[in-house]
């Protein structure tokens, strides 16, 4: 063979390579598209930020598994209990300073904003003495001790730090979430609530 015919040879085999490859990734992809708000595109998220720290709101509201935990009486209750109403949903525990600097502010949001279409639920990654204790420490008025007594709310809802706070829309979708201690009773935050309470049912 000579070295014109093979050079040109290994040209047609590395041109078939080629679109074998690039057709295989569009059959993939059209098999296992991205989905949007799952981290895979950078398009997929908005960042918010209120005072310092970044909101990140989902490109598309995402769903969220029915959590269960306990609620201030000790019985069991779950997610789906508050659908109808908008939902921010804090994750803390009274080891975590930022979580215990940050309660106040819910608090206060919570009687501002709370009612039949918004609430505030913080949700208690201890046991119910010592959360129940602390709120009373801090004189809460409007808040109530939900505690995830049986450890699953962190791997429920894809959470890996504390304090994270959710915003759950009223048909039990997650809009979007913040990991850190937020001042959650100023205007920023306040404005970013009330901006999505206007477009609910």
């Amino acid at each position: 063979m000579s070295k014109v015919l093979r050079v040109s040879v290994v040209a047609v085999g590395l041109a078939a390579i080629f679109v074998l490859g690039f057709m295989a990734r569009h059959v993939i992809e059209g098999l296992f598209p991205v989905q949007e708000g799952q981290g895979a595109s950078p398009a997929a998220v908005q960042i918010i930020e209120l005072n310092g720290q970044s909101f990140q709101r989902w490109a598309k509201p995402r769903d969220v598994p029915d959590l269960h935990f306990s609620d201030p009486t000790g019985k069991p209750t779950s997610l789906s209990k508050f659908r109808g109403r908008m939902l921010l949903l804090n994750l803390w525990a009274t080891w975590c300073p930022p979580c215990r600097e940050e309660m106040p502010a819910l608090d206060r949001l919570n009687a501002r904003l709370g009612g039949d279409r918004f609430t505030v639920v913080t949700l208690a990654l201890d046991s119910p003495v010592k959360a129940d204790a602390f709120l009373r420490q801090i004189n809460a008025t409007t808040l109530q001790n939900y505690t995830d007594t049986q450890g699953l709310a962190l791997s429920t809802l894809g959470v890996t730090t504390v304090p994270t706070t959710l915003l759950i829309d009223a048909q039990g979708r997650e809009i979007g979430r913040l990991s850190g201690a937020a001042a959650w009773d100023e205007k920023p935050a306040l404005d970013l609530i009330q901006s999505f309470l206007k477009v609910s049912p």
